[in-house]
């Protein structure tokens, strides 16, 4: 017998139902050659983790704490939003940081400059000619 390919199927097949046939043929057996795969992100699970701890190790050392599985979920996402929360206000939060009326932190480089004007003198003519409000003033205000 004499072993026909994709292409022989397609010149014999006259009508298009057969072509679609052969072609879904061909697809099929393709796909038989190559063995399934699965995705990158499952099998480096356990390599690239979760931060702090790697889940795996929860499975593996707390059996009590993973048994069901839609509660560890849960609590571990309760568990999650609270450590996003206490890092944003106790640690990038930090309260009463620059925390003088005017929202303004005195670098050194600014106390060493405000220094050399005072020294020179030209501080008094900034601070007199500085111009205080948006709109003109009349005399009475």
């Amino acid at each position: 017998l004499k072993r026909t390919t994709a292409s022989t199927i397609f010149v014999h097949c006259k009508s298009e139902a057969g072509r679609k046939m052969s072609l879904l043929r061909t697809a099929m057996s393709a796909g038989r050659l190559v063995p399934p795969r699965l995705p990158t992100s499952l099998t480096q699970a356990n390599k690239a983790s979760l931060p702090f701890v790697p889940v795996d190790w929860i499975f593996r050392f707390f059996p009590y704490f993973t048994r069901d599985k839609v509660r560890f979920m849960l609590r571990f996402n309760q568990i999650s939003v609270g450590c996003g929360l206490g890092f944003f206000y106790c640690w990038c939060h930090t309260p009463y940081k620059c925390d003088n009326y005017d929202h303004f932190e005195e670098s050194m480089l600014y106390t060493y400059v405000k220094g050399q004007l005072e020294k020179s003198g030209q501080l008094e003519e900034n601070v007199r000619i500085k111009v205080r409000h948006f709109y003109p003033q009349t005399a009475e205000e």
